[in-house]
């Protein structure tokens, strides 16, 4: 967590060891959890689940995007600042993933987890999130969870087949998505980047989501300080830290995948200046619109490449020790 520096994850700010004992000391977030909050006010108008359902895609596409997969997404799992923004916490489930292997710990939270990981099937990792996210959102719209049963192995059975009932409150966007998203086959699961990109997600908003990824350009010269600071991190000896970085930037597919992505940069500054020039009056009808217009764009391939897709990033296609190195950097220039 001391890596990770999004504005809606909680910071790790500092942790000490004595003797078997370590000692975490995080930000203090001063508004309690979410779970209260939904308790206090029952079900959240759409337009504010919105706020917070973005906040939430933001950190997570964060995460994914450095390879990182949190697997125990929960409303208790999310705190709410004085200000009512979001932060996530307890990253002590969550691993690194590569799109090359899968991960087979079948972990996470009874009514947020995944249909794949109750029947114990291997997962590559932001699936998993993806479901969860579904599960919160629903909360946060309807203020209780999609699925409940006082039995055990009635509930798996219910999370298994994914049939969702649907208050009649809810907007046909916000049903679309949620239906988009709970699906019991991984496979049809939609992506973060369809989430992002969904009407329902931006909805009076005239800006696409940000994750608050700093520009990567991609690694060519291996920084031996940062090699260090990584075994300092427990990531592993420094020469074998040096030799897997050296492995992966050296290989063909590293070497195709970072000019493909130079060139889609270039596209993306491009397709990101057109994207701004759009600028909609904050009505609700051309608010409507200006989603439904960008929404359209992203269907046909124009703009679903712009905000990224967590299949075409470097550090998750080769080494995830790519995406700590460029961590590791990031943390080393703030302190």
């Amino acid at each position: 967590m001391h890596l990770l520096q999004h504005p809606n994850i909680c910071r790790l700010e500092e942790w000490t060891c004595e003797g078997s004992d370590y000692y975490m000391f995080l930000e203090y977030v001063n508004g309690g959890q979410l779970l209260d909050y939904i308790i206090r006010h029952g079900k959240l108008k759409e337009k504010q689940a919105r706020r917070f359902s973005r906040q939430i895609v933001s950190a997570l596409d964060y995460c994914h995007r450095n390879a990182i997969v949190h697997r125990d997404l929960k409303i208790e799992n999310i705190l709410i600042t004085s200000d009512e923004n979001i932060k996530i916490i307890d990253f002590g489930l969550s691993n690194f993933y590569s799109s090359k292997s899968l991960l087979n710990t079948f972990c996470g939270s009874l009514y947020f987890a995944a249909p794949e990981l109750l029947r114990a099937r291997d997962y590559i990792g932001p699936e998993v999130d993806i479901w969860s996210f579904g599960v919160v959102l629903f909360v946060l719209v309807c203020g209780r969870v999609p699925f409940d049963d006082t039995s055990l192995p009635v509930l798996h059975q219910k999370i298994k087949a994914g049939i969702v009932d649907y208050p009649d409150h809810l907007s046909k966007e916000c049903v679309d998505l949620l239906t988009k998203i709970l699906q019991v086959d991984p496979k049809r699961r939609e992506s973060l980047a369809f989430v992002r990109n969904h009407p329902w997600m931006n909805k009076g908003y005239n800006t696409a989501i940000n994750s608050h990824l700093l520009h990567r350009p991609p690694l060519d010269v291996i920084d031996d300080d940062i090699v260090q600071r990584m075994h300092e991190y427990g990531f592993g000896q420094p020469e074998d830290i040096h030799e897997r970085l050296q492995l992966t930037l050296a290989s063909q597919e590293y070497q195709s995948s970072s000019i493909q992505q130079q060139q889609q940069q270039q596209k993306q500054q491009q397709q990101q200046q057109q994207y701004h020039t759009v600028n909609l009056p904050s009505t609700t009808t051309n608010s409507n619109l200006g989603s439904l217009l960008r929404w359209r764009r992203f269907r046909n391939g124009s703009e679903g490449s712009m905000l990224g897709n967590i299949n075409t990033q470097l550090e998750q296609i080769h080494d995830p020790l790519v995406s700590i190195y460029f961590l590791v950097q990031e943390r080393k220039a703030l302190d």
